[in-house]
């Protein structure tokens, strides 16, 4: 029901808010891919400003509500002009989509399990099935990159074409 559901409201164009069982704050968008193994949406904030697209297992969703007072004002906030493009991925899975990723794009947004509040910006410079090795780059504050392993299953969401992580990014070219 869950995928059949989640497939309506994308032919729907409905904005929709999941909760996941590994965090507390929903992630609010419109759907554009739904299938047993990954969800990919394009994300905007309670004031209708674009924050990326989340790629995550769907396993991971715990509720799905749309149709509220709160979700057709931020529809009418989100300016309807703007082009996202979505990723064309082959992997099916969400670790090879991952890695995919990881070569279509100049960064990614890894968010953990562990602390969904904290992510990592950067690229990922080696990996396998057990651990990425990743260059993330710095916040403002310091523009201090490193590289760093991480558990490969302790990726919890991916953002890409994020306005933040492209302008860490940009920051660190300039920096340089």
């Amino acid at each position: 029901m869950l995928i059949k559901e989640l497939n309506a409201l994308k032919e729907n164009q409905e904005l929709v808010s999941i909760e996941r069982n590994c965090h507390d704050e929903e992630l609010t968008g419109f759907i554009h891919t739904a299938t047993e193994g990954v969800i990919i949406m394009s994300l905007f904030s309670n004031d209708g400003d674009y924050e990326g697209i989340a790629i995550f297992e769907t396993e991971q969703i715990s509720e799905v509500y749309w149709g509220n007072r709160e979700h057709k004002a931020i529809t009418s906030l989100i300016d309807a002009s703007q082009e996202i493009n979505f990723p064309v991925v082959e992997g099916k899975i969400f670790p090879d989509i991952l890695i995919e990723l990881n070569s279509a794009y100049e960064s990614l947004c890894l968010y953990q399990s562990h602390s969904e509040g904290q992510f990592n910006v950067g690229k990922i410079l080696d990996h396998d099935k057990d651990w990425l090795k990743l260059h993330a780059f710095a916040g403002k504050k310091t523009l201090s990159p490193l590289n760093k392993l991480i558990p490969m299953d302790d990726i919890s969401r991916i953002v890409i074409d994020s306005p933040y992580q492209k302008k860490i990014v940009n920051l660190h070219k300039t920096a340089v």
